[in-house]
């Protein structure tokens, strides 16, 4: 006689019960490590972008946060833009605009404004330390850092982070 008996079908449904209780929260783990790892890829990207814009038009580009539950930021040319606003004033000059919502699970804890300026000389420089600090709702906190020459690097500043480096001590007066 052919087929599973009832016995044999309840004991191979607890055995895949019990490895899908296992097997959820590591991949909870690694969905939360990657929408992490999206979020501060993301804005190394927007910083590349916006050094290239600085380039091609001539003027600074600015990156402007706003952290809290409904975080955001700008890549912008023009005056201050606000990226909470469901509507932007004329002449804001926006290039990019990135919402909390677009980073499901993600929190920005902390950003300081980055201006890639190309009348600045070789360097490109930035108004504060240019750093921005996202966290994943599982803990994890990666670090995007602007360089001296206007590119941007990924680290985790606190607990390891599987494929980012740990953060270096920043230099004294930065």
């Amino acid at each position: 006689m052919s087929g599973f008996t009832l016995l044999e079908m309840m004991i191979t449904l607890a055995v895949m019960a019990v490895l899908g209780t296992v097997a959820t929260p590591s991949v909870t783990a690694m969905l939360d490590r990657h929408r992490l790892q999206a979020a501060a890829h993301d804005l190394q990207a927007d910083i590349a972008l916006a050094r290239q814009e600085s380039e091609r038009r001539g003027q600074p580009v600015t990156l402007r946060f706003q952290t809290g539950s409904l975080w955001c930021y700008s890549v912008s040319t023009g005056p201050a833009v606000d990226c909470r606003q469901p509507t932007l004033t004329p002449g804001s000059q926006l290039i990019k605009r990135v919402r909390a919502s677009d980073q499901a699970g993600i929190a920005l804890l902390r950003a300081d404004a980055m201006v890639l300026d190309p009348r600045a000389g070789p360097r490109i420089d930035t108004l504060a330390s240019g750093q921005a600090r996202f966290a994943s709702q599982g803990g994890l906190q990666l670090q995007v850092r602007l360089g001296p020459q206007g590119g941007a690097s990924v680290c985790a500043p606190a607990a390891p982070v599987p494929g980012n480096p740990r953060c270096q001590a920043e230099p004294s007066g930065s």
